[in-house]
């Protein structure tokens, strides 16, 4: 019945229908599926009583696999199969090579075709040609319950595929449109056969190697090799009911041992799983691989398979036949094992005949619209009865790779078990041999232990103890040693430097060795190479002296070999059998001589290592030593220049200073003298012209008098205070003492603390920093006083930049002290330190050899011990960039230590100060070169 919808109407549900097809291609892979939306959108949108895909099978026969059906008004013929006759050759011939569409009306028994896009007919696609009906044709559609048809053929790689078929219960006349819709719909189709045909290609080579994967896992084992389950593996892969695997008596000798379950055969082996013949009792040969027709097949023909359809229609077979009867084997696929050019057996597979029952169109269905009798179908299915289950090219591709997994995994097996079986044979003939063939196995596992050893470290100590342990567990020996002979002896004496002995005998490490018969008569041919082995040294041909050496160590029999650096004979690698005598074999003197060769190696890399090691010292020392000499030049010229410009200002200082010293006495006497002879003439002219009484009213001379006086004093006290801070920069420059000279240091200490008086003064930011001098009675001390000047400066320097960062960081609590204490000296006990201010305590004394210990303590913070223990190394600092360069102390302990042969400490604990002490003799035993400083 004819529907009315407007064209926008459609066309939108045209779009509609052509999008969900299309995405339901690209959301599923799913064949089956993608046709049936197709079929029940297309029968939606077109007025349709049943849309359906049908798709012929190889012989040319067809099968509905895809409907949408008004069940109201036609039957379902989903599912149902139609004989190739129903369409005939010709028809689909036209299909393919015209690509026409079909339109049918029954009631005007008339029939029209179209051609598709891309036809090489002349006719325009957009006309229909109609031409009257076939009466066959008409009634067999009559019998479906059919008035009027589409039919749109589905081309897949030039092939006709199948056909899209709507049918209608009632009469009507096909629009051109609804063609084009349909064509639209089997455009999109070609898409989706084309997508699961990829699939299903790709599916089946998957599932194909991963059998083939599966069987060779099975078969590629030289010790597991399992045959008969990768033959059943392989049958079920090839969807057969029984299989062989039969190997020629060539394959596997008798030396080798046949794996798994199967029937050992004076001609053979065979492995059977499922459905077999059997060979009746009176033929020939119960095995029919063994029949000269199997092996002159596979002589004369070129294909490596041989493939029998039905093993009844070979008349090669016919001797067979008989085995066969009694099963349903109908095929045969046989692939010859061949592994190079030899044959080493035959693999079969069996297939039985099937039983094809199919549901045809017309038949088992008991719709009353489908009863037009059609006599062909019973002779069509009696034709389907005990059909052959045919072999495909993949069938016999797969088994022919399968056929060489198995080819490659038996040889090799069988190449495999030969060698087992021959290392069997040959482990059962010569015992002794084995044993000595594992012995040596063992000594060359020691021995490459040993190489490791060596490779891995240069340790001679190490590789020697390793090297006796070894060697003593191997040749199961009471002793094993290394001795290393004195060369300055004559190679009369040496020294045991590694053993490994079992208890109770007695053990020789460190032990020297005296024997002067081994110099006399052994060394010159153990320094030739010679190698001693003593079965029993009492039947030995040996000097009394070294008989009596070997039994007091207990030595019963004895291997040596001589251990050489270089050209020089250096010690001697011995085995000791101290429980009885020991007959040494060549395999023990071959192993202990190439123990000895890589000892050899190692006393060799030993040496260059100790050279390399000693020139690296060297190396390193010489660079220290640059850069010590390097920073100490610096820091001396640093020094010299800065005592050089000391020197000068206190000079120039000096000289105006004392001529204003000089001059004080005369001023002040001057002074007295006019103040004198005013006073004579106040007593002589009490009454002075007024000119004279104003003046000395403008002046207040009363107050000059009793003033000038104060003020000379005061000049002299500051002219005084000069020359002390001159005298005091001249101390600490001593450029009057570059040379060791008996000095003052508590002269040196309180240079130094006047120098730094700046920094000791109380700050905006911090109190005062106490300075408190507990002064021994000291003699003069030898020394170098500028360089130990040097040091006191550093060391306070130090102390006063840990008491201003502490005080910064709250150490103490502040107070309001203020005023010059820097110069009082106090004379308290260690434990009456101040606490609550920062300070510094200075202690000098005498020791009992007359050593003299000065030491600055400081109630700071603490040095953490990870940064004391580095406190005197050179460019160590922990201070910013730009405010340390880390070598003062590093030189103040070189000054101390090397040029005044003295010691230079420093005790501290966080929290509870620092202490540095600094101790030098009172008098040098020698005089040091004026080069070092």
């Amino acid at each position: 019945m004819p529907n009315t919808i407007e064209p926008h109407t459609k066309d939108w549900k045209l779009s509609a229908l052509l999008s969900g097809i299309t995405e339901q291609i690209q959301r599923s892979l799913d064949l089956q599926n993608i046709l049936q939306v197709a079929v029940n959108e297309v029968r939606a949108f077109l007025p349709s009583d049943r849309v359906m895909v049908y798709k012929f099978h190889p012989d040319e026969s067809g099968q509905v696999i895809a409907e949408s059906v008004d069940q109201q008004r036609l039957p379902s013929l989903l599912g149902l199969n139609f004989p190739a006759d129903d369409i005939p050759t010709k028809h689909r011939e036209l299909f393919v090579r015209s690509k026409v569409r079909s339109i049918v009306n029954v009631a005007a028994r008339k029939i029209g075709q179209s051609a598709m896009p891309g036809a090489e007919i002349t006719p325009d696609i957009e006309d229909i040609t109609y031409r009257p009906l076939d009466a066959c044709h008409q009634e067999y559609l009559t019998a479906m319950g059919v008035q009027s048809s589409v039919v749109v053929p589905i081309i897949h790689h030039e092939r006709l595929w199948g056909l899209l078929v709507a049918h209608h219960s009632e009469p009507r006349t096909i629009p051109l449109e609804e063609l084009q819709i349909l064509q639209m719909v089997v455009d999109q189709f070609a898409v989706a056969i084309a997508q699961a045909e990829l699939l299903a290609q790709a599916q089946d080579k998957a599932q194909r190697e991963t059998t083939i994967n599966r069987i060779a896992d099975l078969l590629n084992s030289l010790s597991t090799i399992d045959l008969q389950t990768a033959l059943e593996e392989t049958v079920i892969a090839l969807n057969g009911v029984g299989g062989r695997l039969y190997l020629l008596p060539t394959t596997f000798n008798a030396k080798v041992a046949v794996p798994g379950e199967n029937q050992p055969l004076p001609t053979g082996t065979l492995y059977i799983c499922g459905t077999q013949p059997t060979l009746p009792e009176q033929m020939r040969f119960h095995c029919m691989e063994q029949y000269p027709i199997w092996q002159d097949h596979f002589a004369t023909q070129s294909e490596p398979a041989w493939v029998i359809p039905d093993v009844y229609q070979v008349p090669e077979l016919r001797n067979l036949q008989p085995g066969f009867k009694s099963t349903s084997i109908r095929g045969i696929l046989a692939i010859p094992l061949q592994y190079r050019e030899q044959l080493l057996g035959y693999l079969t597979v069996f297939r039985s005949e099937i039983e094809v029952e199919r549901l045809w169109a017309g038949w088992f269905d008991p719709d009353e619209r489908q009863v037009q009798p059609r006599l062909s179908f019973e002779v069509w299915k009696e034709s389907k009865q005990g059909q052959l289950h045919l072999w495909t090219e993949a069938d016999v591709e797969l088994a022919q790779v399968l056929g060489r997994q198995f080819a490659t995994a038996i040889q090799q097996y069988a190449m495999h078990q030969q060698v087992q079986a021959f290392n069997t044979q040959l482990e059962a003939q010569v015992a002794e041999r084995t044993a000595e063939l594992q012995l040596a196995g063992e000594q060359q596992a020691v021995l490459l232990r040993v190489v490791t050893k060596i490779r891995e470290s240069l340790d001679l100590q190490h590789i020697f103890k390793t090297t006796v342990t070894e060697v003593r567990q191997s040749l199961q020996v009471d002793r094993v040693i290394v001795f290393r002979l004195d060369p300055g002896s004559n190679f009369d004496s040496g020294q045991v430097i590694a053993e490994a002995v079992v208890p109770p005998f007695v053990a020789t490490l460190g032990r020297v060795i005296r024997d002067h018969c081994f110099g006399e008569k052994y060394a010159a041919e153990y320094q030739q190479g010679k190698i001693y082995a003593i079965a029993n040294i009492d039947d030995a041909e040996l000097q009394n002296c070294h008989r009596e050496l070997l039994t007091h160590l207990q030595v019963v029999a004895n291997l040596l070999v001589p251990l050489r650096k270089g050209n020089e004979l250096w010690g001697l690698l011995g085995v000791h059998s101290c429980t009885q005598p020991r007959t040494w074999s060549s395999a023990d003197t071959q192993f202990l001589t190439q123990i000895a060769a890589q000892l050899d190696v190692a006393l060799q890399q030993g040496e260059l290592l100790a050279q390399t090691q000693q020139q690296a010292k060297q190396l390193a020392q010489a660079l220290d030593d640059l850069k010590h000499a390097h920073t100490h030049l610096v820091q001396t010229e640093k020094m010299s220049s800065l005592g050089q410009l000391v020197a000068g200002i206190a000079h120039e200082i000096n000289n105006p200073v004392n001529f204003i010293y000089g001059n004080l006495a005369h001023v002040s006497s001057y002074a007295q003298d006019l103040l004198g002879l005013v006073e004579l003439y106040q007593q002589h002219y009490p009454n002075p012209v007024q000119a004279i009484c104003d003046r000395a009213e403008e002046i207040d001379l009363d107050f000059l008098t009793e003033d000038l006086q104060k003020t000379l004093s005061s000049m002299r006290i500051g002219a005084d205070r000069i020359r002390q801070i001159v005298l005091s920069l001249r101390n600490f420059s001593r450029l009057d003492q570059a040379e060791m000279k008996p000095v003052d240091i508590h002269d040196g200490i309180d240079s130094t603390l006047l120098i730094l008086q700046y920094r000791l003064k109380p700050k905006s930011d911090r109190p005062e920093i106490t300075i408190i001098k507990d002064y021994g009675n000291l003699p003069l001390v030898e020394c170098y006083a500028g360089q130990l000047n040097q040091v006191f400066m550093n060391v306070l320097g130090n102390a006063i930049e840990a008491l201003e960062d502490a005080h910064s960081n709250g150490h103490w609590a502040q107070t309001n002290e203020t005023g010059d204490k820097a110069d009082r000296s106090h004379s308290l006990p260690d434990s009456e330190l101040p606490c609550i201010s920062p300070t510094i305590r200075i202690q000098t004394q005498m020791t009992d050899d007359q050593r003299v210990q000065i030491r600055f303590f400081d109630n700071g913070p603490g040095i953490p011990e990870a940064i004391r223990q580095r406190i005197f190394d050179p460019f160590f600092t922990t201070k910013p960039v730009g405010k340390g360069t880390g070598l003062g102390l590093s030189i103040s302990y070189k000054i101390v230590v090397e040029k005044h042969g003295g010691m230079f400490k420093c005790e501290s604990q966080p929290g509870q100060g620092t202490t540095f002490l600094v101790e030098v003799p009172a008098k040098q035993s020698g005089k040091a070169d004026d080069s070092d400083r």
